[in-house]
Parts: C-alpha cells; sequence; structure tokens
C-alpha cells in the first residue's frame, strides 16, 4: 500500500517538473495598445471630485498636443461636449444665402472675414488680356460669398491664368498662320504686282482715313482683316474704281470755291498744310485742292 502511493507521488512529481520545461502559449486576442494612450497606472484622473477638468489633462496625450491652446478653454466636459456637437452642425456646408450660418462656417474653418483679405494677385508673366484688377475683385467677392478658402481661390486664379496665358498664345499663332496663309494666296494671285497692289491699297485707305478723320493705321494692322485676302482685294478694287470715276461732291462751282478756300482762307482745315510743304499733310491738301481746283482724281 505504502509502495503504490509513493509510486503515485512519484509520478505526479516527474509530471509537474516535464509541465515546468514546456514553452508557455501567450493569448493571441489582446489589442496592442493604442499609441499616445498611458497605461491605466500612469494615467492620472482627468477630472477632479468636482467634475472638472484637472489642469493640462490633455497633454498627456500626444496627439492631443497640438490642440493644447483651444482645449485649454474647456473647463469642464459639458462645455467640451457642446462645443463638438456645434462643429457637427457645421459640417453640411450652409450655403450663401444663409448668412448666419455662413459667418459661423468661416470663423469655423478658418476663413478670411472679408472679401478684401483675399487679395487674389495676379501670377508673375500673366498678359494684360488675361488680367484684370476688377475681375480679380469680383473672384474674390464671390469666394467670400460662397466660403472658397483663401488658398484654394489663389490656386485657383493661378491656374486660371495659366490656363487663359496658353489660349492667348494659341490664338496668336493661329493670326499668325492665318495672315501668312492669305499673304501666300495673295503673293499667288498677284505674282510680281503684290508689292504694288499692296502699296495702293495702304495709299487709298491712308487718303479715305484721312478724309473721313479716321486713324486707319490700326485698322491695317487689324489681323481679322490682314488675314482677309478678300478685303485686299475689295480695297484693291475700290481704289482703281475710284482713279478711273472719281466721286465729286456738289457743283464744280463749289469746288472751284472749296479749292479757293484751301489757298486763302485760313479757317480752313487744310489751308495750313496746303501751304506749309513740311506739315505732315501737305501732300493730301495738296492733292485735295488739285481736285476741286482741276477734277483730278485721287
Amino acid at each position: 500500500m505504502m509502495n503504490t502511493t509513493q509510486h503515485e507521488t512519484d509520478e505526479r512529481l516527474r509530471s509537474l517538473r516535464n509541465a515546468a520545461t514546456l514553452p508557455v502559449a501567450m493569448p493571441t486576442d489582446i489589442p496592442p495598445a493604442e499609441p499616445g494612450i498611458p497605461s491605466g497606472a500612469d494615467l492620472a484622473p482627468i477630472m477632479d471630485e468636482q467634475g472638472a477638468f484637472t489642469p493640462d489633462w490633455y497633454s498627456r496625450y500626444e496627439e492631443l498636443k497640438p490642440y493644447a491652446a483651444t482645449l485649454a478653454k474647456f473647463h469642464r466636459p459639458e462645455a467640451l461636449a457642446k462645443s463638438y456637437a456645434h462643429l457637427e452642425r457645421l459640417k453640411g456646408y450652409p450655403g450663401r444665402d444663409d448668412a448666419r450660418r455662413m459667418e459661423a462656417f468661416r470663423l469655423a474653418v478658418g476663413l478670411p472675414p472679408t472679401a478684401e483679405e483675399y487679395s487674389l494677385t495676379r501670377p508673375e508673366n500673366t498678359p494684360d488680356e488675361v488680367w484684370d484688377d476688377g475681375m480679380a475683385a469680383r473672384l474674390a467677392q464671390v469666394a467670400y460669398e460662397y466660403g472658397i478658402p483663401a488658398p484654394a481661390m489663389a490656386a485657383l486664379t493661378e491656374s486660371y491664368a495659366g490656363e487663359s496665358s496658353q489660349m492667348l498664345q494659341a490664338c496668336r499663332q493661329a493670326e499668325q498662320e492665318a495672315i501668312e496663309q492669305a499673304d501666300a494666296t495673295l503673293q499667288k494671285e498677284w505674282g510680281r504686282r503684290y508689292e504694288d497692289n499692296m502699296q495702293q491699297v495702304g495709299d487709298f485707305l491712308t487718303r479715305i482715313g484721312e478724309r473721313a478723320g479716321v486713324d486707319v493705321s490700326a485698322l491695317m494692322e487689324n489681323p481679322a482683316l490682314r488675314a482677309n485676302a478678300d478685303f485686299a482685294r475689295l480695297m484693291l478694287t475700290a481704289s482703281s474704281l475710284l482713279q478711273e470715276a472719281p466721286l465729286h461732291t456738289g457743283t464744280p462751282a463749289d469746288d472751284k470755291g472749296e479749292a479757293y478756300r484751301i489757298a486763302h482762307d485760313p479757317t480752313h482745315p487744310l489751308h495750313e498744310a496746303y501751304m506749309r510743304t513740311n506739315h505732315p499733310q501737305h501732300r493730301y491738301a495738296n492733292e485735295q485742292y488739285d481736285r476741286f481746283a482741276f477734277g483730278r482724281p485721287l
């Protein structure tokens, strides 16, 4: 009886020794500790006995440190909860027609409080044809009314200026190509007469412009007209017709009187140009005198 009991005891001791040498299985379902939150042993109370926050309670959490200045304003949990609830209500975009909510929305998300503070700046190397200060002011007003962040509006402005500059450059390139195409067409059509015909068109436009009181220099540089071969053909034909059958206004007696006034009346618009050979319009005044006095064509 004693031998059997001793044997069982030895077996049990041997089993215990074997179990002690086996590796212990660690549980795998324990979640890792959340970063930035201290353990229970290190976590001091964040509220006192009166239910208020303890001083600098937020400093124990790394992710809250950037918001220390804001969190320091809240002394009780209910105040913090109300602020959070208010922010939740502001998540939805209020729209420009709700002035009160839009004002709160601007304050909550840190938008400029006035339209003037958007200050849209003209991007570098933006052509005058693309940028307009009045347009920039109107865009700033729209950005303010609709609650667009100032950096976003500045980025949109820069993008618009860049795209518009590229479009302007492409238009100028297309205009130049159209002008060259029109010139090539007229050179092929007129051959050796091309230079003479173009000079005749220019002289004709200058004369009728002077008579009409119109500065045709800008007109002659207009890309839309320069790129139109038909315009040059029409002006050349008109010039030829007037040379063949000059237009007269009034009776011959009136023409003679007009010639006399050009030569003798200081109040006549062409008198000074007619009398001074170095006057820029002397040639034109002289031609008008000859036309009225002798019926010579322009």
